[in-house]
C-alpha cells in the first residue's frame, strides 16, 4: 500500500469518527431551548432590524415548504434590510442554486461574522469552511455547534442537510429524527428523512414519514411532490405522475412538480414526452441556474434513446448556455457528460479537456463544487482509459483522485475515488479488491454495473444477480443512469425472455 493510500484511509477513518461524533452529540441533546423565540425558530438570530428578522422567518417558512425561489428572494430582502445579517448570508451561501451568489454571500457572511452570536458564528465557520473544501474544520465547527446547541432544531436540521449533501444518508437520518423530536411539526425534517430512507432503499419507512409530513401540511404541494419523488425512486411511475399532478393542481406555480413529471417520463423511457415536459418547466422557472440544470436533464434523454447526435447538440447548447451565465461547474458537467458516451477515444479526451478548462475559467464557484466536479472529470478519465485498454493511464488518473480525496475529506469525492479504484481493480482482474471498493456505492449506476461484473467473474452468481436487480431498478436522474440502465434493462429482459422460451420448449 502506498503512503498516499495509508493517508487516505487514515483520513477516511477520522472523517467517519467525526461524522459519528456529530450524531452522538445530537442524540444526547439537552432539553428544548428555554428562549421562546429560539425554540420557535430553532436557532439564535442576531439582527438589529425587526423587518430583517420578520423577513428571515418568512423566508425560512417558505424554504421549509420547498418554495425555495420565494424563500431565497425573501432572504435577499432580509439582507437588504440588514446588510450585516450574517446568518441569512451564510444560509444563502449554502442553499442558493447560483454558484456566484454562493461565493459572494459567503464573503458577506464572513465579513459580518463578528456581529453574530456564538451559535451563528459556529454555523458560519462550519458552512463557509465546507464551501471552500476545508472539511476537517467544517466538521469540527459542526460538532461544536451540535454539542452546545443540540437543542436547537435548525442547527440539527442543518447538520442533517450537510450529511445529506455528503451522501451520508444513513448518518443524516438520526439528525433529522432528532430535529423531529425537538419539534414534531417540523415539516422539512419529515420531508428530508423520508428522502433519506428512500435513498437507502427503505421505501416503507419513507412512505410512513410522508404520511406525517402530509398531515402537517395538508394544503401544501410539496408533500405530494416529495411522495412522487419517492415513488419514482421505487419505480412506481404512474403513482409518481399522479402525485406530481396533484401538487400542480394545488399550486400551478410549483414548477418543481412540472420538472418531476419530465423526470418520470424520462425514466419510463418516453423520452420525447420527457423533453416536452422539461421545455415546459424551463419556460416557467425564473431561476437561470435551475433552467440550466434542467437543460442538462433534458439532454440526457437523447442518451437513453441512443440518439448520439441529438445528445451532442443538446449538451453543447447546455454547455454554451452555462458558459454565458457563468455556471462553470455546469458547463464542465455538460462536456463531461458528452465525453462519457463517445465512441472515439480522442473525441472523449478532448471533451474532458474542455470540461477541465471550464473549471479553470474565472467564474465565481464554491471551491467544494469545483473540487467535486474535478473529481468527476478524473473519474471519467479513468473510465475512458480503461475503455481504451490503457490501464497505466487509468492508474495515473487514479493517483490524482487518491490525492484529491485524501486532501479534502469530501464524502462525494471519496465516493468517486472508490468508484474509479473499483473500476481499475476490475480491469486488472483483482475482483475481491474491486468488490471492496464498489460494494457500498449503490448510488451510482456505473459502479453497480462494475460490481455486478466483479461478482459474476469471481463466481459469486447470487450476489451478481442481487446487484443486477438493483441496477435494473435504479431510478436516479444521472448521466450514468441514462448511459447504463436502459441497455442493461433491455439485455436483462432479452435474457429472461430467452430463458423463458427455453423452459417452454423443454416441456
Amino acid at each position: 500500500m502506498t503512503q498516499a493510500s495509508i493517508m487516505g484511509r487514515d483520513r477516511a477513518r477520522i472523517l467517519t469518527f467525526l461524522f459519528c461524533l456529530a450524531a452522538c452529540h445530537t442524540l444526547l441533546a439537552a432539553a428544548p431551548a428555554k428562549d421562546d423565540r429560539v425554540a420557535r425558530i430553532g436557532i439564535q438570530v442576531t439582527t438589529k432590524s425587526a423587518q430583517a428578522r420578520q423577513l428571515f422567518e418568512q423566508g425560512l417558512a417558505q424554504c421549509q415548504t420547498l418554495h425555495l425561489r420565494e424563500g431565497f428572494e425573501t432572504w435577499r430582502k432580509a439582507a437588504q434590510a440588514d446588510p450585516h445579517f450574517a446568518l441569512v448570508h451564510i444560509l444563502l451561501a449554502n442553499f442558493s442554486p447560483d454558484p456566484a451568489e454562493r461565493v459572494s454571500e459567503r464573503e458577506k457572511a464572513l465579513a459580518s461574522r463578528k456581529r453574530a452570536s456564538q451559535e451563528e458564528q459556529l454555523v458560519i465557520d462550519w458552512l463557509s469552511n465546507s464551501g471552500q473544501g476545508h472539511f476537517v474544520p467544517a466538521i469540527q465547527a459542526m460538532n461544536e455547534a451540535l454539542e452546545k446547541y443540540g437543542d436547537h432544531k435548525l442547527v440539527v436540521w442543518l447538520a442533517g442537510m450537510w450529511m445529506d449533501e455528503q451522501r451520508q444518508w444513513a448518518r443524516a437520518i438520526p439528525l433529522y429524527e432528532q430535529a423531529i423530536k425537538l419539534d414534531p411539526k417540523f415539516g422539512d425534517a419529515w420531508n428530508s428523512v423520508a428522502y433519506c430512507y428512500a435513498r437507502i432503499g427503505q421505501f416503507d419507512r419513507a412512505v410512513e414519514a410522508m404520511r406525517e409530513y402530509t398531515d402537517i401540511l395538508p394544503n401544501q404541494p410539496n408533500p405530494h411532490d416529495t411522495l412522487a419523488g419517492i415513488l419514482l425512486m421505487a419505480g412506481r411511475y404512474e403513482d409518481a405522475l399522479a402525485e406530481y399532478r396533484t401538487a400542480l393542481k394545488m399550486d400551478a406555480g410549483f414548477v418543481e412538480s412540472q420538472r418531476g413529471i419530465a423526470d418520470t417520463y424520462a425514466l419510463m423511457g418516453d423520452e420525447g414526452r420527457a423533453r416536452a415536459e422539461y421545455a415546459s418547466a424551463i419556460a416557467k422557472v425564473d431561476s437561470p441556474a435551475e433552467a440550466t440544470r434542467w437543460a442538462l436533464l433534458a439532454a440526457a434523454t437523447y442518451v437513453r434513446e441512443g440518439d448520439w447526435s441529438g445528445a451532442d447538440a443538446a449538451f453543447t447548447a447546455a454547455a454554451r448556455q452555462a458558459h454565458e451565465r457563468g455556471f462553470g461547474t455546469m458547463e464542465a458537467e455538460a462536456w463531461r457528460s458528452m465525453a462519457l458516451y463517445q465512441r472515439d477515444g480522442e473525441t472523449s479526451r478532448r471533451l474532458l479537456d474542455q470540461a477541465e478548462a471550464a473549471l479553470h475559467e474565472r467564474h465565481k464557484i464554491p471551491q467544494s463544487l469545483a473540487d467535486q466536479e474535478w473529481a468527476a472529470i478524473l473519474r471519467a478519465r479513468v473510465e475512458r482509459a480503461l475503455q481504451d485498454g490503457n490501464i497505466e493511464l487509468a492508474e495515473q488518473q487514479l493517483m490524482q483522485m487518491e490525492a484529491l480525496s485524501a486532501n479534502y475529506n469530501d464524502g462525494a469525492i471519496r465516493i468517486l475515488y472508490e468508484a474509479a479504484a473499483g473500476a481499475v481493480s476490475l480491469a486488472k482482474g483483482n475482483y475481491p479488491d474491486a468488490i471492496g471498493h464498489l460494494d457500498e456505492n449503490d448510488g451510482d449506476a456505473l459502479s453497480l454495473r462494475h460490481l455486478a461484473d466483479a461478482y459474476q467473474k469471481s463466481g459469486a452468481r447470487e450476489q451478481a444477480q442481487r446487484v443486477g436487480a438493483k441496477l435494473a431498478a435504479f431510478n436516479e436522474l444521472t448521466i450514468e443512469q441514462a448511459l447504463v440502465v436502459p441497455p442493461f434493462r433491455r439485455a436483462r429482459a432479452n435474457a429472461e425472455g430467452k430463458a423463458s422460451a427455453g423452459n417452454g420448449s423443454g416441456k
